[in-house]
């Protein structure tokens, strides 16, 4: 349509466009501290021109050509994978720091300490055999340090239980995480298919992913209409036409097969804490263990690891240090045990002997096997040095006869094999801490990115509101102009 009313319906188009940017611009200042939130802008192009014999093309106005939502995709990618790498290990770290804290090293109240002090109380009874006290002293301390070990052996088993609990948490959000993508991936595609863009569900889409990839490193893939397919370790999590479900690896069983959080035992070996994927598949197919390289559960499950060792350890240091100390006293199994033992959760079960809390003297000194020799403290000696003598337990280390220690310079000293530990614990949390930094100011030049194209520019939202409110009120003249011609040429012409 040429003519007067045409140009009224170009400068309509006109007025109409700007309003929608206007729009469309308050709902982006409305939105400048929504967390995930991408800014929105509005695509305008002209409308089909109208062709006019002998004049040629006439413009007939503008027209929204849709809503854009401004993203950098291969900076949302990085963020994902970013997400996925921080929370490893941060929680790697938040984990391995409640562990410090239940070795509680270096201080006065800490193991090495408390050994130090038996290896010090055998020193004082070796050179003063005779006295009551020093032997009730040596009784004494080796409580002490036994209470230590016992408390640290509880400790661990609490963290492991509240790190396996964890674990399991983890699991029933990402679960949740699912199903929000899965009635989110059905809203989109109600809208996509009837032709809209759904800006804002694309946005809480891309904070529930994130979410997820917090979790566990997921791959991640767009499909028809908007919706996203996701996988972990190859396996489906959910796409069109599935959901499936993440379960847990909650306990081993007698038989050393994995026991899930709702009852079931797999065939496949797993761990404790490892995630299982549960698909509709028949029988014990349906459940698929997977492997993961990234986010807070990897994190954790690493974090879980290094608990089982530190515990291995401690037994371990437990064991050989009451039978290092048991093989002296009782000059291989001659007389009485110092310490009693069991081999298999040792040092839960370390306890000095109650025979000897009963009874102090029982405590053997000398190289006698009854004391029978005043002021001879050379077995007390002996087994004080074992503080700073490398031995082999499995090998013929002690000469019962001549009352000896076979050193093993390959070997390392029952104090040095407790400080190891502690050294390898804190190397692990100093390398996590320090990942962690690195990856922390990665994340922030990343966020950085995605703001200067997805943030909210306060001061250019306002440079484009007085774009479109002058261009609004431009074409509101048009139209103030057009009504004055329109009425002049029907109500003063008597057209």
């Amino acid at each position: 349509m040429s003519g007067l009313f045409g140009t009224l319906n170009t400068a309509t188009s006109g007025l109409l466009a700007q309003q929608n940017a206007l729009q469309t611009l308050g709902h982006n200042v409305s939105n400048v501290n929504t967390p995930g939130y991408s800014r929105q802008r509005v695509d305008l192009q002209t409308n089909v021109a109208q062709q006019i014999p002998g004049v040629g093309q006439i413009g007939t106005g503008v027209q929204v050509a849709g809503i854009s939502r401004m993203q950098d995709q291969f900076v949302m990618n990085q963020l994902m994978n970013g997400y996925s790498t921080t929370s490893k290990h941060q929680a790697l770290s938040d984990t391995i720091g409640q562990l410090e804290a239940t070795f509680n090293e270096p201080s006065e109240t800490g193991l090495s300490n408390q050994i130090s002090e038996v290896f010090n109380a055998w020193t004082y009874l070796a050179s003063n055999p005779e006295q009551a006290a020093s032997k009730t002293m040596i009784v004494q301390t080796s409580e002490t340090f036994v209470d230590t070990v016992q408390h640290m052996a509880n400790a661990m088993n609490a963290l492991k239980a509240d790190t396996v609990q964890q674990l399991d948490k983890a699991a029933v959000d990402a679960n949740s995480t699912l199903k929000q993508l899965e009635d989110l991936n059905h809203q989109i595609w109600q809208a996509s298919v009837r032709g809209y863009t759904p800006n804002d569900l694309l946005d809480t889409q891309d904070q529930l992913v994130n979410k997820l990839a917090s979790q566990g490193d997921i791959q991640v893939k767009k499909i028809k209409y908007n919706r996203v397919s996701i996988t972990m370790d190859e396996q489906t999590l959910l796409d069109e036409n599935t959901r499936n479900e993440i379960m847990t690896v909650a306990s081993l069983n007698d038989s050393g097969e994995a026991v899930l959080s709702d009852g079931t035992t797999l065939t496949a070996e797993a761990k404790v804490g490892q995630f299982v994927i549960k698909s509709d598949k028949e029988g014990t197919a349906a459940y698929q263990p997977i492997n993961l390289d990234g986010g807070s559960v990897k994190g954790t499950q690493e974090a879980l690891t290094v608990i089982d060792d530190m515990q291995a350890g401690l037994d371990q240091f437990a064991y050989d240090f009451a039978t290092a100390v048991n093989t002296i006293h009782s000059n291989d199994g001659e007389g009485t045990d110092f310490f009693t033992v069991s081999e298999e959760g040792s040092a839960l079960s370390l306890q000095v002997n109650q025979k000897i809390k009963e009874d102090p003297n029982q405590i053997v000194t000398g190289k006698s096997m009854v004391n029978g020799i005043d002021g001879d403290g050379s077995r007390a000696q002996l087994i004080s040095s074992l503080k700073n003598t490398p031995i082999n337990l499995d090998g013929d280390w002690y000469n019962e006869n001549t009352m000896k220690i076979n050193s093993d310079v390959n070997s390392s000293t029952l104090f040095d094999s407790y400080n190891s530990m502690v050294t390898d614990m804190g190397i692990i949390k100093q390398q996590s801490d320090n990942m962690l930094d690195t990856q922390e100011g990665l994340m922030a030049l990343l966020e950085q990115r995605r703001e200067s194209v997805s943030g909210v520019d306060i001061n250019g939202e306002v440079t484009d509101m007085i774009k479109y409110s002058s261009a609004f009120q431009a074409n509101s003249k048009v139209l103030a102009t057009l009504s004055e011609m329109l009425d002049t040429l029907i109500n003063r012409t008597g057209v």
